[in-house]
């Protein structure tokens, strides 16, 4: 009997130390802070997880969505970077989380060391589109094209951009003369690519399709491992170009801040590949050409390794400079 009292009294000590080992989370407001503008593909997926994380963390505090865009993303990214390591502040993030390192000489944060990685959410490739009276028929064509011209022009949505970086892999494989026309987004760029005032663009299947569909562009490949299901005629550069190796995806992905519990980072990478598993989930991105893609914490931080080296690679190769 007295040992038993002794162990009760022994855990009764130990409860308030427990409780205040592992606080309840959230305690507070939970903000998902995006380093773009609001629309796209990221603020979709930050504005899905914000309405769906109350159902895994209860209701009691809201999740909101932060645009801080500016600076390549670098103004969003340095606010996360800056904010307590306690999940209250996570991170949505894309390509340029891993270009940046390798564009910028100076970051206003260390994107290893500042960031605990949680999952991949969505990918992307990028289609290749010419007009629709463009003589070349086929990516082979439009390197035939550059090399017989001296060049094709090539746009992008600006510099250091997936588009931009898509079309760099892309000369730096082939050895053929692409020449890169920044504009300042995809949306300007696509009167000039209409308009036949340049060659070619990279850009994301929900622009890119429709155009396709109405017979004013034609997409000679795409930049994904796979063909995309919602153009499955459509070669991937591997294919089409006969090189290997070839990838280039647009992605965005979720960080919370270094040094969060490791029980905190589980429960959110739990819930997060919980709600992108959901057949309605993966339908509404599906009709972007967008797949959800969640992998493991270990994984998504392998891939977004690989994405800097091979980034840095191709800065460094094209002598690419911040715009």
């Amino acid at each position: 009997m007295r040992t038993t009292r002794r162990a009760l009294l022994a855990l009764a000590a130990l409860g308030p130390a427990t409780a205040a080992a592992q606080p309840a989370f959230p305690s507070r407001q939970v903000s998902i802070v995006v380093g773009v503008a609001p629309g796209g593909t990221a603020d979709m997926a930050a504005r899905l997880l914000a309405a769906e994380y109350p159902r895994h963390f209860g209701e009691r505090h809201p999740f909101v969505v932060e645009n801080r865009p500016g600076a390549a993303t670098q103004i969003g990214t340095a606010h996360v970077a800056r904010q307590p390591a306690d999940g209250h502040t996570l991170l949505v993030a894309g390509a340029p989380f891993a270009i940046n390192p390798g564009l910028f000489p100076q970051l206003p944060y260390d994107t290893a060391r500042d960031f605990a990685p949680v999952t991949l959410l969505v990918r992307n490739g990028l289609f290749l589109i010419v007009p629709a009276a463009h003589p070349a028929r086929d990516l082979a064509g439009l390197l035939a094209f550059a090399r017989e011209r001296g060049g094709a022009n090539v746009a992008s949505a600006g510099n250091a951009s997936m588009s931009h970086m898509a079309l760099e892999l892309l000369a730096s494989r082939s050895g053929a003369p692409l020449t890169h026309v920044p504009f300042r987004g995809s949306g300007p760029a696509m009167p000039a690519l209409l308009g036949g005032q340049v060659d070619a663009m990279f850009e994301n299947p929900s622009t890119a399709l429709p155009l396709v569909r109405e017979g004013r562009l034609r997409a000679l490949a795409f930049t994904g491992e796979a063909r995309n299901p919602a153009a499955p005629e459509v070669p991937t550069v591997a294919e089409a170009a006969g090189l290997p190796g070839y990838l280039a995806v647009n992605f965005f992905g979720l960080w919370a801040r270094a040094g969060t519990p490791e029980a905190l980072l589980g429960r959110l990478h739990a819930a997060t590949v919980d709600i992108l598993g959901r057949a309605d989930v993966v339908e509404r991105f599906a009709r972007d050409g967008v797949e959800t893609a969640p992998m493991s914490r270990e994984a998504f931080g392998g891939f977004v390794a690989e994405q800097m080296r091979v980034w840095a690679a191709v800065v460094r190769e094209r002598g690419i400079q911040p715009g």
